[in-house]
């Protein structure tokens, strides 16, 4: 029979509608049994503060030593970059002097960024887009200028430590962001 002369005749019969809800309940209640679940909140929550604390006291020995570590070798990067440029700005001669002192001012100013980062590492996640910029910039000039001749060694030293800095500043920014979950 059609839904629509089925629909015509519940709203005429009142003895098929009340089977029809009655069925209805009936089916519900044979389909939706009550079960009974055990409460595991407790257990869980103890559990995950148990993780936590334990995760806690691995990292709280390990983290300090880390920073200290990436600090470190943050800022010896620093001088090392310092050293490499100071030259450049002073002892620039030639037709292109001007932009080897640009170039030396540039660094000179990148690794001062890098030392106050290396004494201050709470500021490491807003510089680290700057390098990862930088050397994701010197990466493609290298990549055109190297097969060209273009790049000194001296040049390409100057890009390694970059590229070395780039990865302790990352590290150093994400090596304090691992905190245990507090429940």
């Amino acid at each position: 029979m059609p839904a629509d002369r089925v629909d015509a005749h519940l709203d005429r019969c009142p003895a098929c509608r009340a089977w029809l809800i009655h069925a209805a309940r009936v089916n519900r209640t044979v389909r939706l049994q009550p079960l009974e679940v055990p409460d595991l909140t407790t257990r869980i929550l103890a559990a995950a503060q148990l993780d936590a604390a334990l995760g806690d006291q691995r990292t709280r020995a390990t983290r300090p030593l880390l920073r200290t570590g990436l600090r470190w070798a943050l800022g010896l990067l620093a001088v090392v970059q310092l050293m490499l440029a100071v030259p450049d700005l002073l002892g620039a001669v030639g037709q292109h002097a001007h932009v080897g002192r640009e170039v030396a001012a540039f660094d000179i100013a990148l690794a001062v960024g890098f030392l106050l980062t290396a004494c201050y590492p709470e500021h490491a996640r807003a510089f680290a887009p700057v390098v990862l910029t930088l050397v994701i910039c010197l990466a493609s000039a290298s990549a055109l200028d190297v097969p060209q001749g273009i790049v000194g060694p001296g040049r390409m030293a100057l890009h390694g430590v970059a590229v070395l800095q780039a990865a302790l500043i990352w590290w150093l920014a994400h090596a304090g962001s691992q905190r245990p979950i507090t429940v």
